[in-house]
C-alpha cells in the first residue's frame, strides 16, 4: 500500500471526487492537517435530496422485486444479476419519470395493503355472524320497544341450561331463544318485560353473559354474511388487478429500479466522503491509501485536470497502519476465501492464504476420498461458475470446489475408492494404484490422520517462531517456540525407545526433554544470571546454580544417578537461602513447569484430527448402503428380461430404478458431506493451525467507488463487480 495525498484547487473538486470514484482504488481516509471539512451539512438541501431519492427509489426497487420473476437458471437459489451499462450506470439521476413510478407503486401498496385489512376485517365479521344466521329478525331491529328489551349476546354452552333455569325462576316474562354455537360458547336472543330488565341484565351478566352488537349493519344476519362474502370477492378481483399492473411495472422499471439504487447510494457516498476532504479558502486535500500496483490508475483518472491537481504517493511510516489487500497467484486466489472468513491479518504480518492451501485441500480430499465424488463436484462447480450468472465470491468459492474436487480425486485414487465400489471388482491397474484400504486398514488411517495433524500444529509453531526472528526477537523463537518442538521430539523418542525396549534412552529423553523445556518455557538460566546493580557476587552464583542445574539434568538423564540429582536439589536448596538470583531461577524453573503442563493442549490439538478419517469413512460407508440398495433393485430386474410377456418391460423399469437409486443416492451423499468436508477442515486451520502463529485484525481494503451489489458494469456478460467496470 501506498500514502496517497491528493491536494487540488478548489473551483475542480467535485470533479475530482467523482474521477476517483470512477477510477475505485483510493481507500479514502480523513485527511490529517487538521482542516476545515468539506462536509455537507445533513440538513443541506443536497443531502436532503439525496436521502429522499434514495428512500423513494429503494421502496420501488423492493415493492416491484416483490413481482419480479427471474428467467435465469436456478434463479430460487442463486441471486439475479442486473446488467447495466458502465456509462449509463454512472450517469443515472432520479427522474421525474421514477418519481412518477414511485407514487403509483405507493398507489398500489396502499390499496393492497387496504383490501387486506378490509378483507381480514370482513372474515372476522363472517365469523361473528355465524352463530345468527337462523335469527330471521333484520339486525337493525335489534333494539327495545317502547314495553320490551333485547339483548344478544353468547353464555357458556356448558351453563347454558343452568341459567335458564335462574331466569325462569327469578323472572316471570323472560323469552331466550338459543342460536348457533359459537366456539364453546352458545348464541342467544333474551327478550324481557322492560320493567323486568334490569333484573335479567343482572342474572345474565352474573353469568357470564357477553354481549354481542353490529353497530353498522342493518339487515338479516345470513344476508349481511353474503354481503361481506361478495364483498371480499370484489377485493379479490381488485387485488388481482393491482397485481397484475405491479408485475407490468415490475417487467418495465425493477431492473432500472435496482441499478438506481445502488446509483444513488453511491451519490450519497461522495456526498458522505466530503466529511474526510479538507479545505482551506482555494485548495482541498484527500487522502487515503492505494496499492502500489493501482497508482497509474489514479494518476491517470486525474491526468485531464493538470496542474489544477497535485498527486503525492509515499510508503507507509511505522507508525500508521494501512488496510490489506491479499495479493496471491491466481491459483491461490480461491483460499483467499477461508483468510476471510478468519479476519485479514496485520498489514506487517504476513498473509497465511499459501500455508493454510495445501493442508486445507488435503484435508477437504480426505473427507470426499473418493474419485467419482471429486469428479461429482468438479463438473458441478464448473456448471455454475461458467452457466449461472453469480458474484464474482460465488465464482471463486466454485474454484475452491474444483480445486478440492481434483484432489480428490487423487486421494480417492490411492485409497481404491471410485463411488465406493468393491475394489476386487475394479481394473487391476486401478487396484495397483491403491495405497490404503481406509475401511480394512482402518488403524493405519487413523495414525496417518495423527501424523498429518501433528506435522500442521508444529509447522504452526515453526511459523510463530519465524514471526519472532522476523521481529528480531530471537530469545522468544527460541524459549518459546521452538522448545515446544524440542519437547514433544524429544517425547517421539521416548515413545520409538520404549518400543525398542531401551530403557536408558527412555529415562535420557523423557528428563532432558521435559525438565529443559521446563528451564526454556520459564527462561531459568535467564533470570538467574540477570545483571542487578551492586549484586555482581550474586549474579556469579545464579551463574553457578544454572550450570549445576544444566548439568545435573543432562547428567541424571544420561546416568540414573539419584546421587546427581539430590545434589542438584541440595544445592538448589541452599541456593534458595542464600541467594537472589537462585530464588529467581527456581520460581523461573516452577513457572516453566506451570507452561509445560499448559503444552497438553496439544495433544488434543493433534487428535482433533481425527476427525478427517471419520467423515472420510461415513461418506465411503454410506456409498456403500447405497450401492447395496442398487444390487437389490438391479438383482429383482434381471430375472424379468428371462421371462415373456410384459415381463421384460417391468425389467427396463426396474432397472432404471436401480440407476436411479444409484444416482441419486451418491449425489445425495456428497451434498451431505459437502458440508463437513468445509467446515471441519476451515475449523482446524482457523483452531489448531491459525491458533499457533495468527492474529486477524487488518482492515480490509475498501476505496471509494461505486457501488454495484447485484449489478454487473458490462451489459450481456458477468464481470467483475464491486465498482469497476468488467
Amino acid at each position: 500500500m501506498l500514502r496517497a495525498t491528493v491536494i487540488g484547487y478548489g473551483p475542480v473538486m467535485e470533479d475530482v471526487l467523482d474521477a476517483v470514484q470512477r477510477a475505485g482504488v483510493l481507500d479514502v481516509e480523513a485527511q490529517p492537517y487538521d482542516l476545515e471539512s468539506a462536509a455537507v451539512p445533513p440538513e443541506g438541501a443536497e443531502r436532503r435530496s439525496v436521502d429522499e431519492h434514495l428512500a423513494e427509489a429503494t421502496f420501488v426497487s423492493e415493492f416491484l422485486g416483490r413481482y419480479h420473476t427471474s428467467d435465469a437458471p436456478l434463479s430460487t437459489f442463486v441471486a439475479e444479476k442486473i446488467h447495466v451499462e458502465p456509462g449509463r450506470f454512472f450517469d443515472m439521476r432520479y427522474t421525474p419519470r421514477m418519481h412518477s413510478v414511485y407514487r403509483e407503486c405507493v398507489s398500489i401498496a396502499d390499496a393492497l395493503a387496504a383490501a387486506e385489512r378490509e378483507t381480514e376485517r370482513l372474515q372476522a365479521l363472517i365469523g361473528d355472524l355465524e352463530p345468527w344466521h337462523e335469527l330471521r329478525l333484520e339486525i337493525d331491529r335489534w333494539k327495545a320497544t317502547e314495553r320490551t328489551r333485547l339483548l344478544a349476546g353468547t353464555v357458556p354452552a356448558a351453563t347454558g341450561p343452568a341459567i335458564r333455569e335462574r331466569l325462569r325462576e327469578q323472572v316471570a316474562e323472560v323469552t331466550v331463544q338459543e342460536l348457533g354455537p359459537s366456539g364453546d360458547r352458545q348464541a342467544w336472543l333474551v327478550i324481557a318485560m322492560a320493567e323486568s330488565f334490569e333484573e335479567v341484565r343482572a342474572i345474565l351478566l352474573a353469568s357470564d353473559f357477553t354481549e354481542v352488537t353490529f353497530p353498522d349493519l342493518g339487515d338479516y344476519p345470513a344476508e349481511e354474511a353474503e354481503s361481506a362474502r361478495d364483498r371480499i370477492a370484489e377485493l379479490a378481483t381488485e387485488t388481482v388487478r393491482l397485481g397484475e399492473r405491479a408485475i407490468v411495472l415490475s417487467k418495465e422499471h425493477y431492473p432500472e429500479s435496482v441499478a438506481l439504487v445502488q446509483s444513488l447510494e453511491s451519490h450519497r457516498d461522495a456526498v458522505s466522503v466530503r466529511s474526510d476532504v479538507g479545505r482551506t479558502e482555494r485548495t482541498f486535500v484527500v487522502a487515503g491509501w492505494i496499492p502500489e500496483t493501482d497508482r497509474d490508475g489514479l494518476t491517470e483518472s486525474l491526468k485531464a485536470y493538470g496542474d489544477s491537481v497535485d498527486v503525492n504517493l509515499r510508503e507507509p511510516e511505522p507508525d500508521e497502519e494501512p488496510p490489506v489487500r491479499l495479493q496471491n497467484p491466481d491459483w491461490l486466489k480461491p483460499f483467499e476465501v477461508l483468510t476471510d472468513l478468519y479476519g485479514r491479518p496485520n498489514y506487517r504480518r504476513m498473509d497465511p492464504t499459501p500455508l493454510l492451501a495445501p493442508f486445507f485441500l488435503l484435508f477437504f480430499a480426505l473427507c470426499i476420498g473418493d474419485v467419482g465424488y471429486g469428479a461429482m463436484l468438479i463438473v458441478g462447480a464448473w456448471l455454475i461458475k461458467t452457466r449461472l450468472d453469480v458474484t464474482v465470491g460465488v465464482k471463486r468459492f466454485m474454484d475452491l470446489l474444483i480445486t478440492g474436487g481434483a484432489a480428490s480425486m487423487v486421494v480417492g485414487v490411492l485409497l481404491g475408492s471410485y463411488l465406493a465400489l468393491p475394489i476386487e471388482k475394479l481394473p487391476v491397474f486401478l487396484q495397483k494404484l491403491q495405497v490404503l484400504d481406509p475401511v480394512k486398514d482402518i488403524t493405519q488411517f487413523l495414525l496417518v490422520a495423527l501424523a498429518i495433524g501433528a506435522f500442521q500444529v508444529f509447522f504452526g509453531v515453526l511459523v510463530a517462531a519465524y514471526q519472532a526472528v522476523r521481529d528480531r526477537d530471537v530469545e522468544s523463537a527460541i524459549f518459546d517456540h521452538l522448545s515446544i518442538i524440542g519437547l514433544f521430539g524429544a517425547l517421539a523418542v521416548t515413545a520409538l525407545a520404549g518400543v525398542a525396549g531401551n530403557g536408558g534412552l527412555v529415562r535420557a529423553s523423557l528428563v532432558i526433554g521435559i525438565v529443559g523445556a521446563m528451564i526454556m518455557q520459564g527462561r531459568a538460566v535467564q533470570a538467574a544470571i540477570q545483571a542487578e546493580e551492586g549484586r555482581s557476587f550474586d549474579r556469579i552464583l545464579g551463574v553457578g546454580w544454572s550450570v549445576v542445574l544444566v548439568g545435573g539434568v543432562v547428567g541424571y538423564g544420561v546416568t540414573g544417578s539419584l546421587l546427581v540429582l539430590w545434589a542438584v536439589l541440595g544445592i538448589s536448596g541452599v541456593g534458595l537461602v542464600f541467594s537472589k538470583a537462585v530464588r529467581r531461577g527456581v520460581i523461573a524453573v516452577l513457572l516453566g513447569a506451570y507452561n509445560v503442563y499448559g503444552l497438553t493442549g496439544f495433544v488434543g490439538d493433534m487428535l482433533s484430527y481425527l476427525r478427517l478419517p471419520a467423515l472420510g469413512l461415513s461418506g465411503t460407508l454410506v456409498g456403500l448402503v447405497f450401492n447395496i440398495l442398487t444390487g437389490l433393485v438391479w438383482s429383482a430386474a434381471l430375472p424379468l428380461f428371462t421371462k415373456g410377456s410384459i415381463f421384460p418391460v417391468l425389467g427396463v423399469v426396474v432397472a432404471l430404478l436401480a440407476v436411479a437409486v444409484f444416482a441419486v443416492g451418491h449425489i445425495f451423499n456428497v451434498v451431505i458431506n459437502l458440508l463437513g468436508a468445509f467446515v471441519h477442515p476451515a475449523r482446524l486451520q482457523f483452531v489448531e493451525f491459525f491458533g499457533k502463529f495468527y492474529e486477524a485484525g487488518g482492515r480490509p481494503f475498501s476505496p471509494f467507488r461505486f457501488r454495484t451489489d447485484g449489478l454487473v458494469l458490462d451489459a450481456g456478460a458477468a464481470g467483475e463487480e464491486g465498482g469497476r467496470v468488467s
